[in-house]
């Protein structure tokens, strides 16, 4: 899979234009290419899940996806990758746009700006948090996610992923595939 994320120097309003760049560039070596509107690392990127943006952005990419599938002859699957920290209203709103505009899939979740009960001298930092602090957040938003989506497209659980009961529990919630990154990190690939 491709992450596609606009450049932090770009403005929101220009969004689109990265986004779309970057897919013509890497459907063809793509399997499926996420849609990262979830990075709390660029500014302003998280503001791209409300409802209107949402809607415009992921309505512009499935149109040039469609291009992109002439061209290749080949299918171009496009999941979008949400935040851990939408408030209810917010989560519905996505899940809402992203079945209207016809994608693929649903990541969830991404890292968390949250520092909620942790309890260490770098709690203070900026960034996005991932690991085992971040497991108890993104259960309930794979949760929500799938109940949301009720099996219409497929749920990617990640985040919090630590060892393999971590996996199956994201399976059990709904999630039909699991994604691991930090869990690699401390444990390599014996995980």
């Amino acid at each position: 899979g491709v992450n596609l994320g606009k450049n932090k120097n770009t403005p929101n309003e220009e969004a689109v234009f990265d986004y779309l760049s970057l897919l013509q560039n890497y459907a063809s070596i793509a399997d499926y290419i996420a849609i990262n509107v979830s990075s709390p690392n660029t500014v302003g990127l998280r503001s791209l899940q409300g409802r209107e943006a949402l809607h415009a952005l992921l309505g512009h990419l499935h149109e040039q996806r469609k291009i992109e599938q002439a061209q290749l002859q080949k299918r171009v699957p496009l999941l979008v990758k949400l935040a851990p920290d939408l408030s209810e209203q917010e989560l519905e709103d996505a899940v809402g746009v992203i079945l209207e505009t016809g994608m693929d899939g649903i990541i969830a979740t991404n890292t968390t700006l949250s520092r909620d009960g942790l309890n260490s001298v770098y709690a203070g930092e900026s960034g996005g948090l991932s690991g085992k602090p971040l497991r108890q957040l993104s259960d309930h938003v794979l949760m929500r996610v799938a109940k949301l989506v009720d099996g219409r497209i497929p749920v990617v659980g990640v985040g919090g992923i630590m060892t393999a009961e971590d996996a199956r529990r994201k399976l059990d919630l709904g999630a039909s595939l699991v994604q691991v990154y930090t869990g690699l990190i401390y444990s390599g690939p014996g995980l």
